[in-house]
């Protein structure tokens, strides 16, 4: 086994490429940050997504909700109108009725 010293020469080129090696380090640190930044940004946006889209459909819900309650409400006067219809028909024949009635006394 053979053992060769450390020169001048040989501690320059070690200090070279720890040097390069440490600039390597720093560049991949600084991607690193750029990159989680990146994905902090992502993650606001896919947030802020998420939450709109949970309020548009709650929007719809509640616009579906009001949509049914006034379709109830429109049928509940619909009845109501059908029923005074009835009524008013009714009234119509009765004064017909009487009408004829007082036109015609003798029959």
């Amino acid at each position: 086994m053979s053992t060769s010293r450390w020169n001048d020469e040989k501690l320059d080129r070690l200090a070279d490429l720890v040097s390069g090696i440490a600039q390597q380090v720093e560049g991949l640190t600084q991607k690193l940050d750029e990159t989680t930044n990146i994905a902090n940004g992502n993650a606001r946006v896919i947030q802020a997504l998420a939450d709109a889209m949970a309020e548009a459909a709650e929007e719809r819900r509640a616009a579906a909700e009001e949509r049914r309650e006034i379709l109830r409400q429109i049928r509940q006067q619909q009845s109501e109108i059908r029923g005074m219809q009835t009524e008013n028909h009714r009234m119509w024949e009765m004064l017909l009725s009487q009408r004829n009635q007082d036109d015609n006394p003798n029959t």
